[in-house]
């Protein structure tokens, strides 16, 4: 409905949960343009109108795509790691500004089932590891980009 979009615009809410296709360096999110797999995307519908004005935005998505997982006692295992790397230098096409997320004091997280990020001014910083994820093999190094990490990691 347009008056759905006349109270997205208007800031009326305090908080969203998306999805993402890529992440990058700055924090900015493409859910709009995979040239690995073309037909998994449809464009950004009202994506811009919900991101542009929310206080705090979480978003979701795999580490890397097409990665086999299991749950094992300890938490979570990588049996066969995925071919297509989200967490990368520069997204293809930016759906979301992480540069404009920090400069207009938004609060974004980005929910993996390996880990949870913070965007900062610095850029992404792991805050949290899902059991059985181990941090270097499993995500710092599936990451194309540096990635700080909190003094209080949570484990």
């Amino acid at each position: 409905s347009p008056h759905q979009f006349i109270y997205f615009q208007a800031g009326g809410f305090d908080a969203s949960l998306l999805s993402f296709l890529q992440i990058d360096r700055h924090g900015s999110v493409n859910v709009s343009k995979l040239s690995a797999r073309p037909h998994v995307t449809a464009g950004a519908g009202g994506f811009v109108d919900i991101t542009s004005r929310a206080k705090k935005i979480v978003f979701s998505g795999f580490f890397n795509a097409g990665a086999r997982l299991s749950l094992a006692d300890s938490g979570i295992r990588i049996d066969q790691e995925g071919k297509v790397k989200k967490v990368v230098e520069e997204v293809e096409h930016i759906s979301f500004s992480g540069k404009r997320a920090v400069a207009q004091g938004q609060d974004i997280t980005y929910v993996t089932e390996r880990c949870v990020m913070k965007l900062t001014p610095d850029g992404l910083m792991v805050t949290e590891l899902a059991p059985g994820i181990d941090l270097e093999r499993d995500v710092l190094a599936q990451a194309d980009i540096p990635l700080g990490i909190a003094n209080d990691l949570k484990v």
